[in-house]
């Protein structure tokens, strides 16, 4: 996008709309993106796993608390 930039207006590049619109932009292969999508999976199914557990542990200091000043 450097080639294409005409001069900087308030910090920001001015591109034509033609140039803008034959620029190439590269994207991961398919299987690239599977594994990408993959990896986010699982990390999410971490994330809820962990916060599940994050809450039980939240409910039983609530339990523990009530217990001692009863």
């Amino acid at each position: 996008m450097i080639r294409f930039r005409q001069g900087v207006v308030y910090g920001q590049w001015r591109i034509h709309e033609s140039d803008f619109l034959n620029i190439d932009i590269r994207t991961p292969s398919y299987e690239e993106q599977q594994s990408i999508i993959c990896f986010f999976e699982k990390l999410n199914k971490a994330i809820t796993l962990h916060q599940r557990k994050l809450d039980l542990l939240k409910e039983q200091k609530k339990g523990f608390l009530q217990n001692m000043f009863v």
